[in-house]
């Protein structure tokens, strides 16, 4: 038990220190040490194209009025921070972070399930039974569900339900499922890039699993509130609220044979 409630702090830190948004600026913080740039830099890595309007509007009012933040964008292209296609009157990547990078962030940027039974949850700044108590039991929250009273019991008895993986359903070529089909009118640029973004999430996803049955094959999802009170599992690559892909592996690790 000592060695999983180990595991599971050390798998909470690699979330801590695989924050995209934090990963990035560091990853392209050798290229400007002007804050502006940098956020430049890093939207334009999120979006990989953006026209100008859409950079604009990232920007504006933070930096500026609309025409100032143009001219500042302009400076970055000459600064050779990112390109302008002239032809599509957009904005594109330059640079990108090596591929170990982005396999971290692809695992560990969000947060993965529990292998110890999650902590009570006491207080809606407990965040969701981590470790780390870091947020609020209700998703974006605002001031008005600082002290508000809701149903903790609720998200301690969620929390409660342990979980494991059928393997035979993650290794099937059902598992393709997920792959999206074209849309009727969608180019073929979109899907092909829509079913890339499919693929690595489906690639990804399986490593992640294949990392929780090395681990024991039992685990905990957390559950926080939204704010009208729905309740949502917390994960990305496995998730009791997903894909139908993502309900289909996931079982009871204290099954029982219905009679």
């Amino acid at each position: 038990m000592t060695n999983m409630l180990e595991t599971q702090r050390n798998l909470e830190e690699l979330y801590s220190r695989n924050q995209l948004m934090e990963v990035l600026r560091d990853q392209f913080s050798p290229l400007s040490d002007d804050p502006f740039k940098l956020d430049v830099i890093v939207q334009i890595y999120l979006h990989k194209q953006a026209d100008v309007p859409t950079m604009v509007g990232l920007f504006s009012p933070k930096w500026g009025e609309p025409q100032d933040v143009a001219l500042m964008l302009i400076e970055c292209v000459e600064d050779d921070l990112l390109d302008f296609d002239m032809d599509t009157q957009r904005f594109t990547l330059k640079y990108g972070i090596t591929a170990d990078v982005e396999d971290m962030l692809a695992r560990y940027q969000f947060p993965l399930p529990m292998v110890v039974r999650p902590n009570k949850v006491t207080n809606n700044h407990m965040g969701s039974g981590y470790f780390d108590k870091k947020g609020h039991i209700v998703l974006n929250s605002s001031d008005v569900f600082k002290e508000e009273d809701v149903c903790l019991d609720h998200i301690n008895r969620a929390n409660s339900v342990g979980l494991t993986l059928n393997m035979d359903v993650v290794a099937s070529t059902e598992g393709n499922m997920i792959v999206p089909k074209r849309k009727p009118g969608e180019g073929f640029e979109d899907f092909r890039k829509r079913r890339k973004q499919a693929e690595v999430f489906y690639n990804t996803s399986v490593q992640v699993m294949e990392g929780l049955m090395a681990l024991g094959n039992e685990f905990w999802l957390t559950h926080k509130y939204d704010r009208r009170g729905r309740t949502y599992a917390v994960g990305y690559h496995v998730n009791s609220q997903g894909t139908d892909y993502n309900k289909a592996v996931l079982e009871l690790s204290q099954g029982e044979v219905i009679q």
